[in-house]
């Protein structure tokens, strides 16, 4: 295994960055202290997402556990938690979802990479859902770069909410790349096929308390 580097400066911006670099107990400090990715090995710092980006978020969240309740499914969804997309690029998803079985591998992967069970662990595996609230001036980061790797990485779900236009956008998996399943603005009702199938009336996503 690479060893960890420990006279690096943590500072955006610099390249040559891996998921070993975040190993160093100093860097894994100052990681977690903010929000970051690993951008194909350049350190790059994330804007903060605002309260109106984040409500939505909750709100789309407290539906899909209502629907995966009401279909006798479980599952657990993460908020930005570290997700390995190769050795220089870590995202940091507003939002992932994990199968019982996903779990479990992502615990065994853990244990194969000989770390301990509280050291610094990215989740390694492709997760059912990954879910980005997109903020003004992130876009391209989002709907570009993130399509691009979320892709390679054989993600078979990944969904765009976008609070300061009132969309969602869920994508599916086809032959390796995104195609759109299902989309809608406002008060429209979105269907898609992830969770057996769900129905989702964004105006509950925008106005839910």
């Amino acid at each position: 295994m690479t060893q960890a580097i420990s006279h690096r400066q943590f500072e955006p911006g610099t390249t040559g960055w891996t998921v070993d670099d975040l190993q160093d107990p100093d860097i894994q400090w100052q990681w977690s202290e903010g929000r970051y990715e690993l951008v194909d090995g350049v350190l790059t710092k994330m804007a903060p997402q605002g309260f109106e980006g984040i409500d939505p978020l909750n709100c789309l969240r407290r539906l899909l556990e209502r629907h995966l309740t009401a279909a006798g499914r479980d599952g657990y969804f993460y908020h930005e938690v570290d997700l390995f997309l190769g050795a220089g690029r870590i995202a940091r998803p507003d939002m992932i979802f994990l199968t019982p079985d996903e779990r479990k591998q992502q615990k065994q992967l853990g244990r194969e990479r000989g770390r301990g069970k509280f050291k610094y662990h990215p989740v390694y595996l492709p997760p059912s859902l990954v879910v980005e609230s997109i903020s003004i001036g992130t876009e391209n980061h989002d709907r570009l770069t993130k399509r691009e790797w979320y892709a390679q990485a054989n993600i078979p779900n990944y969904w765009l909410l976008t609070a300061h236009e009132q969309t969602l956008v869920c994508l599916i998996l086809r032959d390796g790349s995104y195609v759109e399943e299902a989309s809608g603005r406002g008060n429209d009702i979105v269907r898609a096929s992830v969770f057996g199938g769900i129905t989702i009336p964004l105006a509950d996503v925008w106005n839910e308390v």
